[in-house]
């Protein structure tokens, strides 16, 4: 029986992450059906993260969760214009998911799994300069998991400390600690079947960083996430408008 279990072990692996894959364009669909109506928006930006791939529902994904947290502190339905991308690096989010709206309400950034140990640290660090520079204040910015296994663990913790300096240049941004709250994540049990999306126990890990970086925003307005703030651009076209 053992010897038979371990010859079926590498199928059972393999079903486990083709399920995991199998569930992105499905998840894509139902973010989308969240964009449609809600009077606070919230536009996310990144990657497979975001989009909660390995979470069971959307609910349990980390967005989601940071989403209901959204939803107790006011009273106004979250619209979400989720825009993040499976397999996404941060030159993929500078030419594809930017720029913002004109308005919105609050903005989250969550990328660079998918660039540790395959973007340069330093073109790392300039792209990332240029997607915060696009932030409206009190955007939400994330660093990057702690990997667990495999040979990108240092190239991550190295683009984490990376994102840190760069929110810490801005002082309109807050940094959610993401690598700090996915420190010790256990694979077996908090980590989907392809070991290396967080199954639902991780991506709790990751919407307390984002909600533990939201709360002091949503004190400072007396419990409201926030009226909606104009992009960078919206200013700028505003003040052009005015010297005219």
């Amino acid at each position: 029986m053992t010897k038979r279990w371990l010859l079926l072990l590498p199928a059972v692996v393999l079903g486990r992450a083709a399920r995991v894959r199998l569930s992105v364009a499905p998840r894509r669909r139902q973010w989308a059906e969240r964009g449609t109506s809600g009077d606070f928006l919230l536009v996310a930006l990144g990657d497979s993260l975001t989009q909660g791939i390995g979470s069971s529902r959307m609910a349990t994904s980390w967005l989601g969760r940071y989403v209901t947290h959204l939803e107790a502190a006011d009273p106004r339905k979250v619209r979400i214009d989720n825009r993040a991308v499976y397999g996404a690096k941060i030159a993929d989010l500078l030419a594809h998911q930017l720029p913002l709206p004109s308005r919105v309400d609050r903005v989250t950034v969550c990328i660079g799994a998918n660039d540790a140990g395959r973007t340069d640290p330093g073109t790392f660090r300039r792209q990332l300069r240029l997607v915060c520079g696009q932030l409206p204040a009190g955007s939400l910015v994330g660093d990057v998991p702690e990997f667990q296994w495999g040979p990108r663990v240092d190239a991550a913790a190295e683009l984490s400390q990376i994102v840190r300096d760069v929110v810490a240049e801005f002082s309109h941004l807050s940094l959610a600690p993401v690598q700090k709250h996915t420190a010790g994540i256990r694979i077996l049990t908090d980590l989907a079947g392809d070991f290396f999306h967080p199954a639902d126990r991780g991506y709790r890990r990751i919407a307390e960083a984002f909600i533990a970086a939201d709360e002091p925003i949503t004190a400072t307005t007396g419990g409201s996430a926030g009226a909606a703030s104009p992009t960078p651009a919206a200013r700028h076209r505003r003040s052009a408008a005015r010297s005219r």
